[in-house]
């Protein structure tokens, strides 16, 4: 009997549970086959409950059923509640791309831009630079008055108390007090008035350029090439002074009166563009759209033959338009930047017209020192690693709360000199060669003397020397706690405020491969995030004579014996042949290189003249068919050869050291 019942026991035991596994397999079923729009209304339910691990889950699931704006904000809201930020970052972007998509089809591309800014806002960026003291040669066309390498620093101060009452002196004052001198001073300058002739004589016996705002406040209909506008225009070239003229500025935003008719507005630029081109050589032309809005800032666009420099006015504020409940701490200058710079810097050198970043807000009545300081470095040092071909920022320093023209911009004060930190902190970030005194005169001469520093990202080339290395942070917490650095697991400095700079000792390192470490940590002590590169030491790269080039495998710099400079895609080995990109590798040899792209030939005329298809491993040679032993390739848009066979086939010397990768080509002496 008791045997029976154990047995009893079991089969019941059995049974309940086979029954158990049918019913949680049954309700897993039903749950998968939950209706997205069911999963969307529990999650709100458990975030009002404050369970958003659980209301993630359902998310999670509705937008596997079906992707949509409405379930993604959702989810990146409750990722965000849950503290894990870079989840939201990324569920904004999924967003923003469906709002892009939409807006691309109904030209309202508003909701895209908001929710974008949401995105980088909570989003995570750990980059990592070296700076050392070998120049880079630029291989962009300079446009007028742009330095090859090095951002021009510039500022507005005719109101600034600081040194208003030095009248026209203040530029010298303002240089004395800042440790530096300006090299662009701007003012504000009403259409059809002459000239500003003292002021301009002013800023240039202090040393400076001059940058006109010229504003048309009486509309674009009474912009006209007539005496008035000519007048100005030789006015402005007997100043003898490199002249920025940024006509009719923010045209993009409803608050100027030139807004509004971007067909008018373009019309009325080229005009002002083409009297100055005929009547004022040293005018470089600045075309400068406010950073917001963007959905309509290209169509304001006069064209590139019209147009010299594009400017951009950025501002930092603690808080939106004045109104304490929108702090605007997690927004990051450079992102405002992005945006203009990514459509145009292929183009044209890019300047920040006007820049400030308040100390003291209105709203809230409330000190922002620390605020000011940390989106200050933000900018320039962010500019200097990210944005190369960001060529000037001009600093507005003025106490809006003083003076304004209108009352709803007397919120914030942007005077470098009414406070001793934001002063300070200035001062000790312009100190660095990066940021120029000095705009480059009509006879280009400056241009040709590079800066003796130079700004790469560290996995581009390997280290060798003495360098700096650097790195670009932001993360959720708009006030980084510290960064800390390790090498090989090594830590090797900690910073609390940008430049996040750190020493490379690459004579205490082995030649080869090493690992960087950066964490980041945020204003509460908590690791924020990490990240690890790998970079290597070199050789050091030594003498390189006139007419030669050095290049090294896998790395995207050569080096001459004036700097370096940067290819698209590096060298590297295939089938034991080294390639090359062919347009720049002819050009060292000195020969010219066409392109036939409906037969994807390229023809190469120097000593010999070649002729090669992508793709295939036969060549012709001054009319002789050859093999080559690697077809050329095309990798991002350049054309990729074997050096030995073009080196060999156009007269040049080359020397391959296989030990440090290097290879050193030049043309042979006639």
């Amino acid at each position: 009997m008791i045997l029976s019942s154990k047995r009893n026991i079991v089969i019941l035991l059995v049974v309940t549970l086979f029954m158990t596994l049918i019913t949680y397999s049954g309700e897993a079923t039903a749950a998968a086959e939950t209706h997205h729009w069911k999963h969307y209304v529990e999650a709100e339910k458990l975030i009002k409950k404050g369970k958003y691990k659980e209301a993630i889950v359902h998310l999670v699931a509705a937008n596997k059923q079906s992707k949509q704006a409405g379930y993604l904000r959702l989810l990146a809201e409750a990722y965000e509640k849950d503290g894990q930020f870079q989840n939201a970052a990324n569920t904004y972007y999924e967003e923003a791309e469906i709002h892009r998509v939409l807006g691309e089809k109904s030209g309202d591309m508003n909701t895209y831009f908001a929710v974008l800014a949401m995105a980088d806002a909570l989003n995570t960026e750990i980059e990592i630079y070296i700076q050392d003291n070998v120049p880079i040669q630029s291989s962009t066309k300079l446009a007028k008055f742009e330095p090859e390498n090095g951002m021009y620093i510039g500022a507005f101060i005719e109101k600034d108390s600081g040194v208003e009452d030095e009248k026209g002196l203040k530029y010298e004052a303002f240089n004395e007090l800042t440790g530096k001198q300006h090299a662009v001073y701007f003012n504000y300058h009403r259409y059809g008035a002459d000239f500003p002739n003292i002021w301009a004589s002013q800023v240039k016996e202090a040393g400076g350029a001059i940058h006109l705002a010229v504003q048309p406040e009486s509309g674009l209909a009474n912009v006209k090439d007539d005496a008035s506008l000519r007048k100005f225009a030789r006015a402005a070239q007997a100043a003898g002074v490199p002249v920025f003229l940024r006509f009719a500025s923010e045209m993009n935003g409803s608050w100027v009166t030139w807004s509004g008719n971007p067909q008018l507005y373009i019309e009325k630029f080229r005009l002002v563009s083409q009297v100055m081109k005929e009547e004022a050589p040293n005018v470089a032309m600045v075309w400068s759209p406010a950073a917001n809005p963007k959905h309509n800032i290209k169509d304001y666009y006069p064209g590139d033959d019209y147009v010299d420099w594009i400017g951009l006015s950025i501002y930092s504020v603690k808080y939106f338009n004045g109104n304490v409940s929108t702090p605007a701490d997690q927004v990051n200058p450079l992102d405002s930047l992005d945006y203009v710079y990514q459509e145009y810097s292929v183009r044209k050198p890019i300047m920040i017209s006007e820049y400030g970043a308040t100390h003291f807000s209105k709203a809230g009545n409330t000190t922002t020192t620390n605020f000011a300081i940390t989106k200050m470095n933000m900018l320039y040092h962010g500019a200097k690693l990210k944005y190369p071909r960001l060529k000037g920022i001009n600093w507005f320093s003025l106490n809006t709360l003083t003076d304004s023209h209108s009352a709803d911009r007397s919120l914030n004060n942007f005077s470098l000199t009414e406070n001793s930190s934001v002063l300070s902190a200035y001062k000790q970030m312009i100190k660095d060669p990066y940021y120029l005194s000095s705009v480059v005169g009509l006879d280009t001469t400056a241009s040709k003397t590079p800066l003796k520093q130079s700004v790469t990202a560290i996995e581009d080339q390997a280290l060798r020397g003495s360098v700096t290395g650097i790195a670009w942070v932001k993360t959720y917490d708009p006030y980084i706690g510290k960064v800390a650095f390790a090498i090989d697991d090594k830590q090797v400095a900690e910073r609390k405020q940008y430049p996040y700079s750190f020493p490379i000792d690459t004579a205490t390192l082995a030649k080869g491969n090493h690992k960087l470490q950066v964490t980041v940590f945020d204003s509460k002590g908590r690791e924020a995030s990490k990240k690890t590169v790998n970079f290597k030491v070199g050789n050091a790269v030594g003498d390189i004579s006139v007419g030669q080039v050095k290049m090294y495998l896998n790395e995207k710099y050569v080096y001459t014996n004036k700097g370096k400079t940067e290819l698209t895609v590096a060298p590297f080995v295939r089938d034991n042949r080294t390639l090359v990109p062919l347009r720049f590798i002819s050009g060292v040899l000195g020969a010219d290189v066409a392109w036939n792209s409906k037969a994807k030939s390229i023809t190469i005329k120097g000593s010999s003249t070649i002729v090669l298809t992508e793709g295939s491993t036969k060549g012709i040679v001054n009319g002789k068919e050859v093999k080559l032993d690697v077809a050329p390739i095309n990798i991002i848009g350049t054309t990729f050869v074997p050096l030995r066979f073009v080196n060999e086939n156009l007269g040049g010397n080359i020397n391959f050291d296989s030990k440090e990768g290097s290879i050193v080509v030049s043309a042979k002496v006639k």
